[in-house]
């Protein structure tokens, strides 16, 4: 009796689905063969739920079907358990597991040299060319590709033929196509195992099998609609034709309604009928929006994008001649916005596609030419709502949804539901918190300039220390006039500026003087309080659940002392026109202003939860701009990742769009900025490096140590006086004396002298070297100006850091010091050619040594020549510092902002220019480096009892 062993992976949802199958199969066709016939199905949560039930129904399993399984300690496990199993089919998994797919002769194996070249030629002729689109067309090949190879000689060419029948008619989904899935399988390959008795029917004999209920690979749909939509045009038609108020869409359109929004859905939802896709789909038009729903296999995600949706922005483009997409459909239809519930990358999907590289920029260029909002927002398929709103989304569940679709710069990713149990459940309030930002998105592009409203959120850490207006690495003032006069350029009414940004930040501190204001209530009639909320008005803007757990906490709403006079709270700022600049409330209590960041149950105070609640309902912010690094909002209490309505950033920031000024060599600290407070990172470059340099007491103890290595014996005197100076600084601590810390022994004057001549003299000598390091060692110097590309000498102070950093290599073996001279850079940026660059050094070298023939210095020239295309690489990419602004500027306009990794340029290398990208922290596809990983495996060989070589498995984390 044959055994078929399914184990669902990610689509545990599905699990009950393949038991109705497994009961169909078994119920079914194998009846009328005399077949008997065995399944059983798990889920990959019955891995660690009932490892012995899985383990044991593996053992003499014919065959092994997973699906979906990425989990690396489930792959290594399944992987040792399963090599026995004749028959493994393993369908979009970790490709440790894939590798292991084996039907008769057809095998894919650790190193597949790809398919017969027969089929490869078929294959080739499915899908556009493009490399992107090489799985969409795999996956059309598959419907005709088993009528196609029929034909073909070979018995591998038929097990990959029948391969290609069972995915297909697993891919064709419900519960119907998988019991013929498993018919399939049983007849062509078990035929031998049909159980002798009176039933028994030859194989040839059996009655065939009915081909797989066919639904499309792209396709809309509507709960209202019996079928699917094969084009958005006529979807869209057909949706206008049911809607009474469509004609009246261009007055709607002013309202904020009328908004078309493309939604990404997986067909395998669709076509096993989730019940959260018809909900989303209505509640989306129960908030005036029309859904666009377009369901796909999960790898044609860039493909609907680009072919089915436009936008007003890429229809003016291509008015103008400038057509970025050849593809786009003539039944494409227009969307303001565009949401994928799938997660993953645009491209490729759950599948992969490409290198990883080529992938974000495929998917940058397609949603640059749409240049509207992508948001990401689905329901947990891995994760339940349970561990979800209690300890946060971990592990596989935040790659998929946050790490992956990030890389392709979506925004705002908000979780809509998860598991409970087998099913996939949403939240009604975290829709409505989807459509309420999809609208504030939306909204932002529509209104006018001159009528949009912007509230600018400086920093005053720590408060009472003069430290109003300042951030990390950025020059407030400066950066904050500079934005206020691009505003005015744009046509916002900015109000009459000041005349720097020194005077801006004095009036904003005025305005912020809890004490000032105290007076000014004093002396003002009750209605015309000025910068304040009433404890009445925040109570109905929270509402009472909010305000009771803000009142439990801090036992009274107006009893705090925190910027509180009577019954209202201090939310004092400066308005110039239709901009609002204010500095966020402290975080914390007096003498403790750091402790709701490490208290999780706690909220914020009264007045913080007023000073947001007002941005959005008293002042009528349409977008918010957090500047510089970092505020506290990201930071309040609630679930450490993927926001439930009762997290405070979500509670606060509402539907207001978040643009957040953010230095981009802190991607670590900025991820909390974007996942939990909604930020769109504009990034800023950080400012010129600059040597550290020593301080005249360490100078001096290096002079003294370079006096006595020169005649150790005769500058023995100098061994006290240099130790004690050594204790009085702390050096030991930074540069310890192993000998004496090894015997545990206090380094002190007295001390020094139970120890050898020689082993001073080493500790001396490394001393030095490390006080040579610290002089050199680079910093960021001065502060940054937004928008503001470097001048020459901060060029020139990029550049030399990075060179040296980076050492070039022609110098890589040279001593300390050979370093590309600030000249020679200056040269380069100044456009001089290598043969003028050689003359000026041989030049130098005769005006500081005259009459001496300059030493020649073969690797000085070759070191030019490297250095020329990556000054000028960098330099240019420096530049664009502009972008900062520019692309504040778009993303206040409701724009598309390219993604980028955040790092350093010394460390990360020129990947993180130019800045003014939406940067992401974390980039799974550059992990390990190839540094990292060949450490790792030498570490591995080097631990390994062996002596033979281990090998190190290696696992992506999406194939």
């Amino acid at each position: 009796m044959p055994r078929i062993v399914l184990i669902a992976g990610f689509e545990s949802f599905n699990a009950d689905l393949y038991r109705q199958a497994a009961e169909q199969a078994v119920a079914g066709w194998p009846q009328a063969a005399g077949l008997e016939l065995e399944i059983q199905v798990f889920s990959d949560r019955d891995l660690a739920a009932q490892p012995e039930a899985v383990e044991a129904a593996l053992v003499g399993a014919d065959v092994f079907f997973a699906s979906l399984m990425f989990d690396y300690d489930q792959v290594l496990w399944l992987r040792d358990r399963v090599l026995h199993i004749p028959i493994r089919l393993v369908f979009e998994s970790a490709l440790e597991l894939m590798a292991m797919t084996q039907l008769g002769k057809f095998v894919i194996g650790d190193q597949p040299k790809g398919m017969p070249k027969p089929i490869q030629f078929i294959l080739s002729k499915f899908g556009s060319g493009k490399e992107e689109d090489k799985l969409a067309g795999y996956l059309s090949f598959l419907k005709v590709g088993p009528k196609l190879l029929k034909y073909l000689p070979g018995q591998k060419v038929q097990d990959l033929r029948n391969w290609l029948v069972i995915y297909g008619y697993w891919n064709a989904g419900g519960p119907e196509n998988v019991a013929v899935m498993f018919w399939y399988i049983t007849q062509t390959y078990f035929s031998n195992k049909i159980a002798v008795g009176t039933n028994h029917r030859p194989s040839a004999l059996l009655p065939p099998l009915p081909p797989p209920i066919e639904t499309p690979n792209l396709g809309l749909l509507h709960p209202d609609f019996d079928g699917y939509f094969e084009t958005p045009r006529a979807y869209l038609e057909w949706w206008k034709a049911r809607q009474e108020l469509w004609e009246n869409r261009g007055s709607e359109r002013e309202n904020g309604s009328g908004t078309v929004v493309g939604i990404l859905l997986y067909r395998k939802h669709v076509i096993t009928k989730q019940p959260y896709i018809p909900q989303l789909i209505r509640r989306f038009e129960a908030a005036g929006l029309v859904p666009l729903p377009i369901f796909i296999n999960g790898v044609e995600g860039h493909v609907a994008v680009r072919d089915w949706m436009t936008s007003a922005h890429e229809q003016a483009q291509r008015a103008l001649g400038n057509v970025e997409i050849k593809s786009l459909s003539k039944d494409a239809v227009q969307v303001d916005a565009i949401v994928s519930t799938i997660g993953f990358p645009l491209v490729g999907g759950p599948a992969g596609s490409m290198e990883a590289g080529r992938q974000v920029a495929v998917a940058t260029t397609i949603l640059q030419a749409k240049n509207v909002p992508y948001l990401v927002a689905a329901p947990l398929l891995i994760q339940d709502v349970h561990s979800w709103t209690r300890k946060g989304i971990g592990g596989l569940q935040s790659v998929v949804l946050y790490s992956l679709p990030e890389l392709d710069g979506a925004i705002d990713t908000i979780p809509l539901g998860g598991l409970v149990g087998e099913d996939i459940y949403l939240i009604p309030e975290r829709i409505e918190r989807l459509i309420g930002r999809v609208k504030s998105w939306v909204a932002l592009r529509r209104k006018q300039a001159s009528k949009r409203k912007l509230a600018i959120v400086l920093y005053g850490f720590p408060p009472g220390y003069g430290a109003t207006g300042t951030a990390a690495l950025l020059n407030v003032p400066k950066s904050l006039i500079a934005l206020l006069q691009a505003l005015q350029a744009q046509g916002y009414d900015v109000g009459e500026l000041p005349e720097d940004g020194e005077a801006l930040i004095r009036q904003v501190q005025a305005a912020n003087d809890e004490n000032a204001w105290a007076m000014a209530i004093a002396t003002h009639p009750q209605d015309t309080i000025p910068d304040a909320v009433n404890v009445r008005q925040l109570e109905r803007w929270l509402g009472y659940l909010q305000t009771s757990r803000i009142e439990k906490q801090w036992k009274s709403l107006t009893g705090t002392g925190i910027k509180t006079y009577d019954d209202d709270f201090h939310v004092g700022g400066v308005q110039l026109g239709n901009i609002w600049i204010g500095v966020q409330p402290p975080l914390g209590i007096s003498g403790d202003p750091m402790r709701l960041m490490f208290e999780r149950d706690l909220t914020p105070h009264p007045q913080y939860a007023a000073y947001y609640q007002w941005l959005q309902h008293g002042f009528g912010a349409d977008a918010v701009v957090h500047f510089g690094m970092h505020g506290t909002v990201e930071w309040l209490p609630g679930s450490p990742l993927g926001n439930t309505g009762y997290s405070w950033s979500d509670i606060l920031l509402g539907n207001l769009p978040n643009l957040y000024i953010y230095a981009a060599n802190n991607p670590s600290e900025s991820i909390l900025a974007k996942r939990r407070g909604y930020g769109v990172l504009i990034s800023h470059n950080v400012p010129p490096y600059g040597r550290a340099g020593l301080y005249k007491e360490l100078v001096t103890v290096r002079e003294l140590i370079g006096e006595y290595r020169e005649d150790s014996e005769e500058n023995a005197l100098l061994v006290e006086g240099i130790c004690q100076k050594i204790v009085t600084m702390g050096l030991e601590a930074d540069c310890p004396f192993q000998d004496a810390k090894i015997l545990g022994i206090e380094f002190t004057p007295e001390n020094v002298k139970l120890f050898s001549q020689k082993a001073i003299a080493a500790y001396f000598s490394q001393l030095y070297e490390y006080l040579q390091l610290l002089e050199n060692r680079l910093f960021s110097s001065g502060l940054h100006v937004l928008g503001q590309p470097p001048d020459p000498e901060q060029m020139r102070a990029y550049l030399s850091a990075y060179l040296q950093n980076n050492p070039l290599e022609p110098l890589k073996n040279d001593p300390p010091g050979s370093d590309l001279p600030d000249w020679a850079i200056a040269a380069i940026l100044a456009g001089a050619s290598l043969d003028e660059i050689m003359q000026q050094r041989l030049l130098r070298l005769l005006e500081a040594n005259p009459g001496v023939i300059p030493r020649l210095d073969l690797s000085f020239r070759p070191s030019v020549e490297a250095a020329m295309p990556i000054c000028q690489e960098l330099a240019g990419l420096l530049r664009q510092n502009t972008d900062e602004l520019t692309n504040l500027l778009r993303g206040l306009n409701g724009e598309y902002i390219p993604p980028a990794p955040g790092g350093d340029l010394l460390r990360d290398g020129a990947g993180v220019l130019p800045t003014g990208r939406n940067i992401h922290a974390l980039d799974p596809y550059r992990m390990p480096s190839p540094g990292a990983d060949a450490r790792g495996r030498a570490i591995a060989n080097a631990s390994s009892p062996s002596t033979s070589p281990t090998k190190v498995p290696t696992l992506k984390l999406l194939p």
